[in-house]
């Protein structure tokens, strides 16, 4: 027995069992993208809603600055919820307006009686300003048609203004 040990090719072999012992019982995690993709004048982006659930779509038109989404249910089979906000005022902006936006993973705490927040968020930042912001939405699982729900400013900062 001690002679087997003393060989490379058992250390070898001993090797690839354990590798394959623990890639066995390891526990796995979804892979998960998100995607953005963008042309001059909008940018679309996708991002979490709920474990188990379809993501939901935005999209940014930079040219008005209104940021409209909508969430796909897969119980029945259509989008039932859809959500808006005009970006441009709160951004405090008019014109030659320049945005960039990606999805979060966030967990916003639920406030009042409004729905679920949903597990993504959308982050926007508008550069003449320097100003970033957080935007989340809210889910609910039932099929029924949910009419526009409103995206929730939740926090945001100045970028140019932070010094190192």
């Amino acid at each position: 027995m001690t002679r087997l040990f003393e060989k490379r090719g058992a250390w070898l072999v001993a090797g690839v069992l354990f590798g394959l012992a623990v890639a066995t019982y390891w526990p796995a995690e979804e892979l998960q993208a998100h995607a953005v993709d963008r042309t001059n004048k909008i940018a679309l982006v996708s991002a979490e809603t709920t474990a188990g659930n379809s993501e939901a779509v935005f999209l940014l038109d930079f040219v008005t600055g209104r940021l409209m989404g909508a969430a796909y249910n897969t119980q029945i089979g259509t989008f039932n919820q859809k959500y808006f906000r005009n970006i441009a005022a709160d951004f405090k902006v008019s014109e030659n307006a320049q945005y960039a936006i990606v999805p979060a993973t966030v967990s916003i705490p639920q406030r009042g009686g409004g729905p679920t927040p949903a597990l993504g968020g959308l982050y926007v930042a508008e550069l003449t300003t320097g100003k970033v912001a957080l935007y989340g939405y809210g889910f609910n699982e039932t099929p029924a048609p949910q009419g526009v729900m409103p995206l929730v400013l939740v926090d945001g900062f100045e970028f140019r203004s932070v010094q190192e």
